[in-house]
């Protein structure tokens, strides 16, 4: 079986690499741009760019299934590099892999794309997705955009699977202490509540997930979200201390402290004639807390996340490093 793997070397994109080759019978194929191939390991090389589709043709030549990991994930940047690469890109190449016959597309999407409407929600694959997409950032933007694109391919009856990870984290990558945090001196800010429920998924676990989708003919068509383990904000900080052999002290600053500070700020902001770093809407999506139920992969593609939480956490203080654009 011959996979395409976008993104191949980005932080997803080579640990989904990593696990076809521990595979027998499985051809890895990478799509990189162009003087990157000798940054992924696979079994064969295509250079592209995904800001190109006139690429994508002779990616998807001859291969039975993609893994549509490749995207933007800066934080920064004008929307149409983002709308070009992370929604642009996803509707081209579902197109490419139509004409040349491929038999299943996987596209990764985000848990960031979910409607969350209140604190303490109960999400699943088929509750709504955010609407007010134009008060968000441009990556969280972007790929609810590129969801949206992958769901229409569904509907017109395109072989296409749809997986929605939780926070990824793992070695190569910065870990999360939070959805938000400021250091200060000694002390660690966590913008969110004692409670508020991390939904952590570690890389390989979410490779797993993607892998097992591509070879499931029963896939095709629907959408999971995988989430290794929901864990309250204080416990998880309490872990990632022992785990990273940190001494911090984690200061858990209350929702409507931090709602106040930034109703000031975008009224400084507004005076000013200026942007405002961050918006109310950004912030009160990032405040509510949701339990995003992942019991559909977990049935229907026997996942099971095989590396616990302490280990992932610990693996990934082994090798820190910031992520950037893996196209």
């Amino acid at each position: 079986m011959r996979t395409l793997v976008t993104g191949a070397t980005g932080f997803v994109g080579q640990a989904v690499l990593r696990r076809l080759a521990a595979d027998e019978g499985q051809i890895a194929r990478a799509f990189v741009r162009a003087g990157s191939a000798g940054r992924c390991e696979a079994d064969e090389v295509v250079e592209g760019d995904l800001a190109d589709p006139s690429s994508f043709a002779a990616a998807v030549d001859g291969v039975d299934c993609v893994i549509h990991a490749g995207a933007r994930v800066e934080t920064t940047g004008a929307w149409d590099d983002f709308e070009a690469v992370n929604v642009g890109a996803t509707q081209a190449l579902i197109e490419a892999a139509e004409a040349a016959g491929v038999g299943h597309f996987v596209h990764v999407s985000s848990l960031s794309v979910y409607d969350v409407p209140g604190d303490n929600a109960a999400v699943d694959e088929d509750s709504p997705l955010e609407s007010d997409a134009g008060d968000r950032g441009f990556y969280a933007r972007s790929k609810l955009a590129a969801d949206r694109v992958a769901q229409e391919a569904i509907e017109r009856g395109a072989p296409v699977t749809i997986v929605r990870p939780g926070l990824i984290f793992g070695p190569g990558r910065k870990v999360p202490l939070a959805r938000r945090a400021v250091t200060a001196g000694p002390f660690r800010l966590v913008l969110a509540s004692r409670d508020y429920l991390m939904p952590m998924a570690f890389v390989d676990n979410v490779a797993d997930g993607l892998v097992l989708a591509s070879r499931c003919p029963e896939a095709i068509g629907r959408i999971y979200t995988l989430v290794d383990e929901h864990i309250r904000q204080a416990d998880y900080a309490r872990m990632f201390r022992q785990a990273s052999g940190a001494s911090w002290t984690p200061v858990f600053v209350p929702p409507a402290i931090i709602r106040s500070a930034i109703s000031v700020v975008e009224s400084a902001a507004k005076v000013a004639g200026k942007k405002p770093p961050v918006t109310r809407h950004q912030v009160d999506r990032t405040l509510r807390s949701a339990r995003f139920d992942g019991s559909r992969a977990r049935s229907e593609l026997n996942w099971q996340p095989r590396v616990p939480m302490f280990e992932a956490l610990r693996r990934s203080f082994a090798t820190v490093e910031s992520a950037g654009d893996a196209r």
